[in-house]
């Protein structure tokens, strides 16, 4: 038991709880009040709902099971995760003219309800899995509720009827509507910014999967009247729905109609190239591939059957006289040569289908390939490379071991005739850093130190650090070759040859 806490009697079979300021339910209470079947909580200003309500562990069978439970007016209410975990609704659970401003995933988690429904409320944000019902009857959201963002699959459930309607969105995300239905109606939605492609898992039941039930059942979908204001963009294929292909006219009632788009080539490109010219339909035709060939079938449904166009600001859209295939008429310019482009700023539309053709394997290639045959390609030039991290070029050069590794063979001198002069001028970036070589890397010429301070390259060498494909952190240290070197060097290995064998004869 909690402490300052009332506790209704064991045998209660309703719990009524209103204008209360701060309301909290916590865990196992439906394990202590057995025979609950309502709880109805209701013009509150702050409602906390601990985890598992229902602890199904060591709990009687067949008990966790209530009838209705109904939240509403609630200014501030807050849903632990797994507060409803196994808990079965019979009747119906609603929301109410609520507020949450975050719902964390599981914090719905019903393993059965016969009604969800929402109305007139308000979600700052819907994490993964922030509604999830593995069976329902019906789910429905209804009366300009108000989603912020919804996450990745923040509402997955497995309803025999499906209903969005007259809500408003503002931010939404790949798959975030994961539903199994039989009939499915979203309409007179207002979906402002799509993030991902929100569709992609809808899928309608299989008739072998469809719950038992006297009715008939009914099975279709319906999609119309909804507003996309497509702020700042609408992203390419985000209304994929690839399970389309499963409803059939003949078995399933279809409507969709009359969903409307700002008339906007910046924002609809590729949409209005696709409804008028049938581009990058290979590309849209593959998203989703493995689940169903829906995808170019329903976007042209939309395109075809969309209604006026709009122009929306942040909470509202008001409509235009224009068409959509009016607009394309006009907005969109074809040419053979070049493709789709917007005829007001003679933006390119990108043609997915031709890119995916022929991409080059060069931008797959790694990274470590890359850097690799940077290397491999400038060897054809007999100086130097190393690969290094600028952030440690002066420990690189310190040392002593990656030093002792490099092989004198590695310094051999250009022979070519092409100056250094003029191998400087054909480089196209490069910073240059005086950098001390290890004595013992030096060629040894036979000099004394009087020669060597004349001519500075034999003490330091400039390393030229070029830029070429490699990362951010990343440049190649060239030690470059100098034909005047390898010239002293030749000559006065030989008259040192020269000396010996004269000093052998005298002896």
């Amino acid at each position: 038991q909690v402490s300052d806490s009332s506790q209704p009697p064991e045998n209660t079979g309703s719990l009524l709880v209103e204008n209360c300021h701060h309301v909290e339910l916590y865990s196992r209470l439906v394990n202590h009040m057995k025979n609950i079947q309502n709880i109805t909580i209701r013009n509150s200003h702050t409602v906390v709902i601990h985890p598992k309500l229902y602890e199904a562990k060591g709990a009687a069978p067949g008990s966790g099971s209530a009838h209705n439970i109904e939240l509403t007016n609630i200014h501030r209410l807050q849903v632990k995760r797994y507060s409803f975990k196994d808990l079965r609704v019979t009747g119906r659970f609603y929301l109410g003219e609520v507020n949450l401003a975050s719902v964390v995933s599981m914090a719905f988690d019903f393993q059965y309800v016969k009604e969800f429904s929402v109305f007139a409320s308000k979600f700052d944000r819907i994490s993964m899995f922030g509604i999830k019902l593995g069976q329902c009857k019906e789910f429905n959201v209804l009366g300009m509720t108000h989603f912020a963002s919804l996450g990745a699959h923040a509402i997955k459930v497995k309803c025999d009827k499906f209903s969005l309607a007259y809500n408003w969105f503002g931010h939404v995300h790949d798959s975030s509507l994961d539903v199994e239905y039989g009939l499915c109606d979203i309409q007179g939605n207002t979906f402002n910014s799509l993030g991902g492609k929100p569709f992609l898992n809808m899928k309608p039941i299989d008739s072998s999967q469809k719950m038992e039930t006297n009715e008939i059942a009914m099975t279709g979908f319906v999609f119309r009247e909804n507003k996309f204001a497509s702020v700042p963009l609408l992203p390419f294929a985000s209304l994929a729905m690839p399970y389309f292909s499963l409803l059939s006219p003949t078995t399933s009632y279809l409507d969709i109609d009359s969903n409307q788009f700002p008339c906007s080539c910046q924002r609809l490109g590729w949409l209005l190239a696709f409804g008028k010219f049938g581009y990058n339909s290979h590309s849209l035709a593959e998203v989703g591939s493995t689940k169903g060939s829906g995808t170019t079938t329903f976007i042209k449904q939309l395109y075809d059957t969309a209604g006026p166009c709009m122009e929306c600001d942040h909470m509202e859209c008001l409509d235009m006289d224009s068409s959509l295939d009016t607009y394309t008429m006009t907005g969109l310019v074809y040419n053979s040569e070049e493709g789709v482009k917007c005829a007001a700023s003679g933006v390119l539309v990108r043609n997915y289908d031709d890119t995916s053709d022929k991409r080059d394997d060069s931008i797959v290639e790694s990274d470590s390939d890359r850097r690799n045959n940077t290397v491999n390609d400038k060897n054809v030039d007999n100086r130097f490379e190393i690969m290094v991290d600028l952030d440690d070029v002066d420990d690189t050069i310190k040392d002593s071991n990656f030093a002792n590794s490099l092989k004198t063979d590695d310094y051999e001198k250009d022979q070519n005739s092409e100056s250094e002069t003029d191998y400087m001028n054909n480089m196209n970036t490069f910073v240059k850093e005086e950098v001390l070589i290890p004595q013992h890397l030096r060629k040894e010429t036979g000099h004394d130190s009087s020669k060597n301070d004349k001519n500075t390259n034999t003490n330091t060498q400039a390393i030229d650090i070029v830029e070429h494909d490699t990362d951010k952190h990343e440049r190649l240290l060239r030690i470059p070759g100098d034909a005047s070197d390898a010239v002293d060097t030749d000559i006065d290995m030989i008259v040192l040859g020269v000396t010996m064998f004269v000093t052998m004869l005298s002896k």
